[in-house]
């Protein structure tokens, strides 16, 4: 058996991700659809349009990918794999391939469920965090769980740190679970709602360092949590922003 795979994707975690799934036998990538330069989501971890052309595989650049139905009922595909994604996905949408749509959400969901999970894994104090490979559904990352793999955050772990992380965790979900996919027997485990937490969305706002009311710690988890690939965490002093990319905390002599 082959399976036919669409390939959604806008950054870079699905751009290296991707680089695994092709290798794989009985896997058969029928198209890329990724954001073109009209869309107005942003992904501030984007990856350059022209580098999906690459593989060799017919690109479609989307402004919004729900309006992309019919196209892809057409390329009668078993699975879209949504690797990198931030618009939501419309039921119809859900309902066009044949078995689902697979997402990665990097928390080990139940727990944290929501937005930001690289940057509030840093700014909530997660000792460990990792990848969950799942089937996408109406709600809020809840669909059943294929496959996790974890790995410990440290203390002195930057965004683009934890990034490479989530890359890794992601290739393994991708060498250890697609063959089951093939073969018709990857695990699917409902998540257990009574465990779940929820991330809070994080505003520009967030980014601030007040240097009269935040704390050492919260200041040094601000610099971690927002460095590249975002904005930068950041002071105002004499009416300008000053971003700060890189911290240590010392010792008073």
């Amino acid at each position: 058996m082959v399976l036919r795979v669409v390939w959604l994707s806008a950054n870079i975690f699905g751009f290296e991700v991707l680089k695994e799934a092709i290798s794989l036998k009985n896997i058969e990538i029928i198209a890329i659809f990724t954001l073109g330069k009209d869309s107005p989501t942003t992904m501030y971890d984007g990856i350059e349009t022209k580098k999906w052309y690459t593989f060799g595989l017919p690109v479609y650049e989307v402004k919004n990918i729900n309006d992309y139905v019919q196209e892809i009922k057409k390329l009668n595909v078993d699975f879209i794999i949504m690797c990198g994604w931030r618009q939501i996905i419309h039921q119809e949408l859900l309902n066009t391939p044949f078995k689902g749509i697979i997402g990665f959400h990097p928390t080990l969901l139940p727990l944290g469920r929501g937005p930001a999970p690289i940057i509030n894994t840093i700014l909530e104090g997660y000792p460990e965090s990792g990848v969950t490979m799942y089937y996408i559904s109406e709600g809020l990352d809840d669909g059943d769980i294929i496959g996790q793999e974890s790995f410990i955050v440290g203390y002195d772990d930057y965004a683009s740190d934890i990034y490479k992380k989530i890359i890794q965790s992601g290739k393994k979900l991708i060498i250890n679970y697609l063959p089951m996919l093939v073969e018709g027997d990857a695990p699917r485990i409902q998540q257990n709602a009574v465990n779940a937490t929820y991330l809070p969305k994080r505003t520009i706002m967030d980014n601030k360092i007040n240097l009269y009311e935040d704390s050492i710690e919260l200041i040094y988890r601000k610099i971690r949590a927002f460095s590249k690939p975002y904005t930068g965490a950041y002071i105002v002093k004499d009416n300008k922003k000053i971003i700060i990319w890189n911290a240590e905390i010392g010792e008073i002599i």
